[in-house]
């Protein structure tokens, strides 16, 4: 008999208010990544399970790298990329820097002016990093430097190893300059590229982010929406500015772009127009793009855009134009109630580019800050410490699915799925708690022999169960299921436990 749903497992609010899902009738082509439940995508009946976001761990030696050098007096963050290169084995950060006063001598006459460079370090292990001297011609008064790319207001590295001109086996791209490397490090800047690009993405004054996605590349960028007079429903002030956004530009080749169009911006549900997304990292996952938003959360003072908290969000979307927030909360909050002497180095975090999984670890490097957004400029009399840190999770833990009520099991039941994988994987966490699945036939109907009762998890490594069914002597996988049928739904029930995806595999 069909269970039917009594709650559907939206939690997805923000800049979409409406998940884009199939309907229930129509059938998925299982890929063989893990499947995590960030949206409603895979889901067509749910009772008493919610969301929760799960929250990195940061690194007990962060800041992992500082400001030690003059060119980074000013400034030092992630306004770049940080990645593990297995083509050199090594992990790579490229990343912002500034001095007041940066490649211009210092002189009585004459007072240096602010001026933003990309700087490169490395590291054998994540953890201790070192800043090898490649530049390649004096900046300013230094002769010796890690300054790899000057007067770019964040620069956002991609390795294509299989693109067949050699030169260009790493792509670069973030404010207004474009170019291409060999080895990551001597770049090749491109004068006409670069003009393609500054025209398609015009202000662009955050970091930038791209990826390649579905065989183009999708650019992230600051968008910046139009000017809004609001009167603030609750405390009747009138907020007047330039609203934050996220836009993207597209392109098939780098070279030319096509014209930065807005995805989402702050929406009634986020708090607008106090609250804002301020930019956007994006992380080719699997089937999807997951996103870390940075949210500013403005004070609300009249005339006030800048002074503000700030935390990072968790976002979905499978084309990189249609996004819907993760409900569960921040995936890393901040930490500015405190008194500034009180607060740690990284009480405000912004996140590198993108994310990878390295060791089954997700890997989210992050610049810190004890300052929250404008404060500087309130007093800037307290002094601001800048870093660059490490946050971890276990690989595709990025949301559990957990009962809502504690002494109730929870129910998830998958839309029709055509799936090639011979075994089943789960990403659980069972302990006390207890996880059963049964595989159905199109219709929802248990196929014999695949009941939760027969279900036994074996634990394969320290975050997945390979599934199986026990009937007697006769031990079934997920492939018996399929070899009389070409559709099948998965039912997951799960008491006090956490569950984080699913994977079919050969």
């Amino acid at each position: 008999m069909r269970i039917v749903g009594i709650a559907v497992l939206v939690g997805v609010l923000g800049w979409n208010e409406s998940p884009a899902t199939e309907p229930d009738s129509a059938v998925i082509r299982l890929s063989p990544h893990p499947q995590l439940f960030l949206d409603d995508h895979l889901v067509a009946v749910s009772h008493n399970l919610k969301r929760e976001v799960q929250s990195p761990t940061r690194h007990a030696q962060n800041p992992l790298i500082v400001q030690d050098q003059p060119w980074e007096k000013r400034s030092l963050q992630v306004y770049g990329t940080v990645l593990y290169d297995e083509t050199i084995g090594k992990y790579r950060c490229w990343y912002l820097a500034s001095e007041s006063d940066s490649g211009i001598p210092d002189t009585p006459e004459a007072p240096g002016t602010a001026e933003y460079i990309q700087c490169y370090a490395e590291s054998d292990d994540g953890v201790s990093w070192h800043k090898p001297q490649v530049g390649v011609s004096p900046f300013g008064r230094y002769r010796e430097h890690n300054i790899i790319v000057a007067r770019a207001h964040g620069f956002c590295v991609l390795p294509t190893p299989d693109d067949p001109d050699p030169n260009r086996r790493y792509k670069g791209l973030g404010g207004n300059v474009l170019g291409f490397s060999q080895d990551g490090v001597k770049w090749d800047m491109q004068t006409e590229a670069a003009t393609n690009w500054a025209q398609a993405v015009r202000k662009n004054d955050t970091g930038t982010c791209f990826v390649r996605w579905h065989d183009q590349y999708l650019a992230f960028v600051r968008f910046q929406e139009p000017e809004n007079s609001v009167a603030d429903s609750l405390t009747g002030i009138q907020w007047q500015g330039v609203m934050r956004g996220v836009g993207v530009c597209s392109s098939r080749d780098f070279l030319t772009w096509t014209p930065k169009q807005s995805v989402f911006k702050s929406s009634v549900n986020d708090g607008y127009p106090w609250s804002q997304p301020y930019g956007i990292s994006v992380t080719p996952y699997g089937d999807v793009l997951i996103g870390l938003v940075p949210m500013l959360y403005l004070a609300k003072q009249a005339g006030n855009n800048s002074l503000g908290t700030m935390d990072v969000q968790l976002v979905v979307s499978r084309d990189g134009l249609q996004w819907n927030r993760v409900a569960g909360g921040a995936l890393m909050d901040h930490g500015l109630d405190a008194d500034v002497a009180a607060r740690a180095w990284d009480a405000r975090v912004y996140p590198s580019t993108t994310m990878f999984v390295k060791d089954d670890l997700v890997h989210i490097y992050y610049s810190g800050t004890n300052h929250g957004h404008g404060e500087s400029l309130k007093d800037p009399a307290v002094k601001m410490t800048r870093g660059i840190g490490l946050a971890t999770l276990p690989a595709d833990r990025f949301v559990a699915l957990v009962p809502e009520d504690s002494n109730v099991e929870g129910l998830l039941e998958t839309r029709a799925l055509h799936i090639s994988g011979r075994s089943l994987l789960v990403n659980a966490q069972v302990e006390p708690g207890e996880l059963q699945i049964e595989v159905c036939d199109e219709q929802g109907a248990v196929i014999p022999g695949f009941a939760r009762q027969q279900c036994v998890l074996t634990t394969r490594d320290p975050l997945r169960y390979e599934v199986h069914w026990q009937l007697g002597a006769a031990t079934c996988r997920l492939q018996d299921a399929l070899s009389s049928r070409e559709r099948i739904r998965l039912r997951f029930i799960l008491r006090n436990g956490s569950l984080y995806a699913f994977q079919s595999v050969n």
